[in-house]
């Protein structure tokens, strides 16, 4: 695996978990987002920190190319893809090109309806250029860390 990237949260928020997404040996940086840490729930959480591989693999519901995160524990099918907010993702990573706010039709957390949430925007944008940076490679190596000062789950703190 010659790639690796590592997604850095920085703010756990109302909205989801935001951080940032560097690529070794390259100057590409996407805004990310997540759902909250929820235990690592399949389908409602973010998953824990550490070192995972990327391996490429087809996202069927909309038919598209991209990377699923393997190895998480008691997880699969947590995918790279386009997302705003955290409606739009069941456990995957959302990337944009930066941050912004967008009305959601229903809060995924409280239920309310006409909703604006932190969300990360231009995510095809974002997700065209993650693939390209990607191009050539099956696998990678992602690791996630917890910004300094952020209370990480993982560690109980």
């Amino acid at each position: 695996m010659s790639r690796f990237l590592i997604l850095t949260r920085d703010e756990q928020t109302a909205d989801g978990v935001f951080g940032w997404l560097t690529f070794a040996g390259s100057d590409l940086k996407l805004r990310t987002m997540e759902d909250d840490w929820l235990d690592n729930a399949p389908g409602k959480s973010c998953i824990p920190a550490g070192s995972y591989t990327l391996r490429r693999t087809i996202f069927h519901k909309h038919n598209v190319e991209t990377f699923e995160v393997a190895g998480v524990p008691g997880r699969s099918r947590i995918l790279i893809h386009v997302a705003n907010t955290e409606e739009d993702v069941e456990g995957c990573i959302g990337v944009g090109t930066r941050e912004g706010r967008l009305w959601v039709a229903r809060d995924e957390d409280t239920g309310a309806e006409h909703v604006l949430k932190r969300a990360v925007v231009e995510s095809g944008k974002a997700f065209q250029l993650f693939m390209h940076d990607m191009e050539g490679a099956d696998e990678a190596t992602l690791t996630i860390v917890w910004a300094p000062g952020l209370p990480n789950p993982n560690l109980g703190a």
